[in-house]
């Protein structure tokens, strides 16, 4: 029962690394490579949306993702819902992945991108706790 446990919070944390490893590689291409990536998928998408309105999307959905990797893998640690705590470490993430734009040759630190990323991880988090509420029958 203990190896179970152990395998889940090993996998739970690998899963917000790996999430937190394609964050930080997408904000290290330059200004030119991150256009081509998102004109790219906007194209392939082919939906009626701005390639701005896409970027911004991308951002508020990456970091949806990571809250409720986040929030799983303090679940699996410590076995009760911390969603500040979620929130919290999400949130700094996207303000380290802001700075570390500044550093990379046409990309900018903006503070509406941290707060459309801190956004989205609120979203996932309130989505996640929801979930939790009605499996529980709170909501009965």
């Amino acid at each position: 029962m203990m190896k179970k446990k152990y395998f889940f919070i090993i996998i739970s944390w690998a899963a917000v690394l790996a999430c937190m490893g394609a964050i930080f590689f997408l904000s290290a291409q330059n200004g030119n490579e991150s256009s081509d990536t998102s004109g790219w998928l906007w194209q392939l998408l082919k939906l009626p949306v701005s390639e701005a309105f896409l970027r911004t999307a991308a951002h508020f959905l990456e970091f949806t993702g990571l809250s409720v990797l986040v929030f799983n893998a303090l679940y699996q640690t410590f076995g009760c819902i911390k969603p500040y705590v979620s929130f919290a470490v999400t949130s700094a993430y996207a303000a380290t992945d802001e700075i570390h734009q500044l550093f990379v040759e046409g990309r900018a630190c903006t503070f509406s991108d941290w707060l459309v990323d801190s956004l989205g991880a609120a979203c996932g988090i309130a989505v996640i706790c929801i979930l939790i509420f009605i499996k529980r029958g709170r909501f009965r």
